[in-house]
């Protein structure tokens, strides 16, 4: 996904480059047509880059270039004004005054510009699935909105258990595959936990490692499969839901249960990414023993594996509600 979304945009920025040289000449050609000269000025002071480039490659110094070129450039402004133009109508043509609209800075060691970066960034989370919660990271979960308060039974607050499950799912998410647990993660527990906050924060934090990611509720997982299993227009929608480097699923048992077609796709799913060391992040409101009881052992076997996977049972009080 990444190659392909930075091929597109290699291609942008060079019709871009060949636009604003479109643009240039075509402003050229409207400003000698009025004065000539602007246009003799213009190729004295491009010979003049050309004759000092060959004078540093044949090891001459060559003589005052700075002042020449800065009374060409003054002769070719005045004459602009003149003749009725802005005193910039000939500089270069561009949108970003940093790459120049090429995308990348730096000599000799080239690096990303920050507008192609910006732009990336925006395309890769738009096509895993993040557009609109790309706001929810690690860097804006807030502990505060949890009760700090002893949860019966356990001997810590939900505060202090959510600031566990960040610095563990942080932690995973920055060093997958090095993990124990490199098959992935299942968050379980009630509504309004953060379960979908963790796994939206997670899948940023893995995105941002050029990480090829997908982010999809389980009903439209569950369409996909549905799709490719009726019809082979839906192909190649269940090869990226099976291929992709992390899947991100999110609503684990919200999706209709259908005889013989539910739970059948679901196992093929998670076992056929467990087998080609491909995670899958989970959130379900489910409890571990529904979790069994609606998917079956084959699936929960899978799922709650400890040694393949982090199995994250969340408790507490719903802070939606108490907002």
């Amino acid at each position: 996904m990444r190659r392909e979304i930075l091929r597109q945009l290699t291609n942008e920025y060079e019709e871009r480059r060949r636009e604003n040289d479109r643009i240039f000449f075509a402003r050229r050609a409207e400003a000698e047509q009025k004065c000539p000269e602007i246009g003799r000025l213009m190729d004295a002071r491009q010979e003049l880059i050309f004759s000092s480039v060959r004078g540093i490659i044949l090891g001459h110094q060559p003589d005052q270039v700075p002042e020449k070129m800065e009374k060409l450039t003054g002769q070719i402004r005045s004459l602009l004004v003149e003749n009725g133009f802005p005193d910039d109508y000939l500089e270069p043509v561009y949108r970003c005054p940093l790459c120049k609209d090429t995308g990348y800075v730096g000599d000799p060691v080239r690096e990303m510009c920050s507008c192609m970066q910006k732009e990336l960034t925006r395309r890769l989370y738009a096509e895993s699935g993040l557009g609109d919660q790309r706001e929810q990271t690690y860097d804006t979960f807030r502990l505060d909105v949890f009760p700090d308060t002893v949860i019966p039974g356990l001997g810590y607050s939900q505060r202090q258990m959510m600031e566990m499950i960040r610095d563990m799912t942080k932690a995973w998410a920055e060093q997958w595959p090095d993990v124990r647990e490199n098959c992935g993660v299942i968050f379980s527990g009630a509504s309004g936990l953060g379960k979908t906050f963790l796994l939206h924060a997670m899948a940023g934090v893995m995105l941002d490692r050029g990480l090829n990611v997908m982010v999809l509720s389980s009903y439209r997982a569950q369409e996909i499969m549905r799709k490719a299993y009726f019809s082979r227009d839906g192909q190649d929608d269940l090869d990226l839901l099976m291929n992709t480097d992390v899947l991100f699923l999110d609503d684990l048992g919200t999706e209709p249960l259908l005889d013989n077609v539910t739970v059948s796709q679901f196992f093929n799913l998670f076992n056929e990414r467990q087998n080609h060391q491909k995670a899958c992040v989970i959130s379900t409101n489910l409890s571990l023993k529904n979790l069994r009881e609606r998917y079956t052992e084959r699936i929960a076997s899978r799922l709650l594996d400890s040694s393949r996977m982090m199995v994250v049972e969340m408790r507490g009080e719903d802070i939606r509600r108490n907002r």
